[in-house]
């Protein structure tokens, strides 16, 4: 959707793994729904840009890169910590799965909301809590 005053848009586009890499070119058309003032039918007032060149790159399989929002401070026993956002630089093509947990083991008392964090093709980012129950004991955890 464009709105009026707006001069530009910005976009991204996936490609399915097995296409070729190379220039390829984007064919726009506009779909506009005009109305009735006054009983006058207005005028379409937006047009197709021209082609719009873009380039596959080689293929890659595998291969993303991920960053995680740095936590002020420390979830405090019997609560969550505020939302952590996991981003990655380009949505994946395909659904990818980034299982969240302890680097120390699996530990009851503390525990990722959501544990799996599925970045869809519409998705750079992806947002997580830490769970710390009242039975959190410091004296033996092994974060």
């Amino acid at each position: 959707m464009i709105l009026s005053e707006v001069d530009e848009i910005h976009f991204r586009v996936g490609a399915n793994i097995n296409l070729g890499k190379g220039l390829y070119y984007i064919d726009w058309s506009i779909t506009e729904e005009s109305f009735t003032f006054a009983g006058v039918e207005t005028a379409n007032h937006y047009h197709a840009p021209a082609k719009t060149m873009v380039e596959v790159v080689a293929k890659v399989t595998g291969k993303y890169s991920f960053s995680v929002q740095n936590l002020v401070g420390n979830p405090i026993k019997g609560t969550n910590s505020p939302s952590i956002g996991v981003s990655v630089s380009n949505a994946p093509f395909e659904g990818v799965n980034l299982n969240l947990a302890l680097s120390g083991g699996d530990n009851a008392n503390m525990t990722f909301e959501p544990s799996v964090l599925e970045f869809t093709k519409t998705d750079t980012v992806k947002y997580f809590t830490i769970n710390v129950s009242s039975d959190w004991d410091m004296t033996t955890a092994n974060p």
